[in-house]
C-alpha cells in the first residue's frame, strides 16, 4: 500500500467516459489507499475548491484568456499549493477549433505551471520548449479479468473490433482491404464502438454498430471479440500516445494487430500481437489470426501474462513516490517558475 501523501484537489476540465484510467481510476485508488484526495467537475471555481497546503492537479484546462490563467496560478501559489496541469496528448491531435484556442493563449496553461502530468516520455520530450518540467505516470490497465482461451475455440462467428476515436485517415485507408474480408468472409463480424466514417457493405449482421460507451460495456464489447484493430499513423504526435488499447485487450484476452505507429516495441516481434505497416497489411495480419486459432490462443496468453506489470496498484505505487517527490521539492519548483516568470512575483491582478 501506498503511504499517503500530500492532500490532493484534482479540478476535471473535461468529464467523461474517456477520463475512466486516466483519472477517474488511479485517483479512486488513492483515496482507497488513505491519501486526502477531493475530485472537483465542472464548473471549476480554483478559489472555492483549492485548499491552502495541497497538491492541486487540473486535468485539460482550457482557458480562454492567459490573464485569467495567470490569476488562478497565482491564487494556488498563495494558498501554498503547487499547480501540476494533467496533458495527456499531443496539442496537434486536438480539434482545430481546440487548437485555435491554444495558438491564442500561447499554450498559458502547459507554461504558467510548476509542472505537467503526462502519460509518455515522448510526450513530456514534445512538451518540454513549453514546460521544462514533467512528471511521466503511464497509464495502467484496471480490471484484468482471468485468461481466457476458451473464446478462441470457436471459429464462427469471428468479431473483430474496431474503436478507436479521432481515427479517419487511418480508416479510410482500411476500408478496401475491410471491404473485401466482409464480402469473401460471411462469418466476420465488423464491431465497431463510437462513429468510424467507413462506409462498407455488408451482410444483415456482419457490422454491429455501438455508439460511444461507458467504460464497463465497452470493456465487456471488446472481451466479446477475438481480434481488435488499432490502426496509428506514423508522425510524432501519435508516437506521444500510449499504448493502452493494447493493454486493454490482452486483458480481455483479444489479440490486437497494430500499427504503423507506436506498437511496435510493445508488441515485441509479434510475440504479443501482430504489427502492421499499413492499412492493408493490418488487415492482411488479422486474416492471418482469424485463420489460426492456435495462433491467437499463444498470443493472448502471452500479452495477457505480459500486461500484469502494468496493473493499477503497480502505477498507484509508482504515482504516490512521485507526489510526495514533487511536494518535497515544491519550493525550488516555485522558484524556477518565477525564474520563467517575473512578473508572477507581483501577485494576482
Amino acid at each position: 500500500m501506498s503511504t499517503p501523501g500530500p492532500r490532493i484537489d484534482l479540478l476535471v476540465n473535461a468529464p467523461g467516459s474517456w477520463n475512466t484510467v486516466r483519472v477517474a481510476q488511479p485517483f479512486e485508488a488513492l483515496k482507497a489507499q488513505g491519501w486526502d484526495v477531493r475530485i472537483h467537475h465542472p464548473p471549476i471555481q480554483p478559489l472555492a475548491m483549492v485548499r491552502a497546503s495541497s497538491l492541486v492537479i487540473w486535468q485539460r484546462p482550457l482557458p480562454e484568456q492567459t490573464a485569467s490563467w495567470a490569476n488562478a496560478l497565482q491564487w494556488v501559489r498563495s494558498r501554498g499549493s503547487l499547480l501540476l496541469v494533467e496533458w495527456d496528448d499531443h496539442p496537434d491531435l486536438f480539434p482545430e477549433r481546440t487548437r485555435q484556442k491554444l495558438r491564442r493563449t500561447h499554450c498559458c496553461h502547459l507554461r504558467l505551471a510548476h509542472a505537467l502530468q503526462v502519460s509518455c516520455p515522448k510526450l513530456a520530450q514534445a512538451l518540454t520548449p513549453l514546460n521544462p518540467h514533467s512528471l511521466v505516470v503511464e497509464n495502467a490497465v484496471a480490471p484484468i479479468p482471468p485468461l481466457n482461451l476458451g473464446k478462441h475455440q470457436a471459429r464462427e462467428p469471428l468479431r473483430v473490433f474496431l474503436g478507436n476515436l479521432n481515427r479517419t485517415q487511418e480508416h479510410q485507408q482500411l476500408q478496401p482491404a475491410l471491404q473485401a474480408w466482409l464480402q469473401e468472409a460471411p462469418e466476420l463480424q465488423l464491431v465497431c464502438a463510437g462513429h468510424q466514417d467507413l462506409p462498407l457493405q455488408a451482410r444483415p449482421g456482419q457490422i454491429e454498430q455501438h455508439p460511444l460507451l461507458a467504460y464497463r460495456r465497452y470493456r465487456q464489447l471488446l472481451a466479446s471479440c477475438h481480434i481488435a484493430l488499432l490502426p496509428l499513423q506514423e508522425g510524432i504526435p501519435q508516437a506521444c500516445k500510449t499504448p493502452i488499447k493494447w493493454l486493454e485487450a490482452a486483458a480481455e484476452s483479444t489479440v490486437v494487430v497494430a500499427g504503423p505507429e507506436l506498437y511496435g516495441p510493445w508488441l515485441a516481434n509479434d510475440r504479443l500481437g501482430l504489427w502492421a505497416a499499413d492499412g492493408p497489411d493490418l488487415v492482411a495480419a488479422a486474416r492471418r489470426l482469424a485463420a489460426n486459432p492456435d495462433l491467437r490462443r499463444t498470443i493472448a496468453a502471452a500479452a495477457h501474462q505480459a500486461i500484469q506489470a502494468h496493473g493499477l496498484m503497480q502505477q498507484s505505487q509508482w504515482r504516490g513516490a512521485l507526489y510526495r517527490h514533487l511536494w518535497r521539492v515544491r519550493g525550488a519548483l516555485d522558484q524556477r517558475l518565477l525564474q520563467r516568470f517575473p512578473s508572477l512575483q507581483t501577485g494576482p491582478q
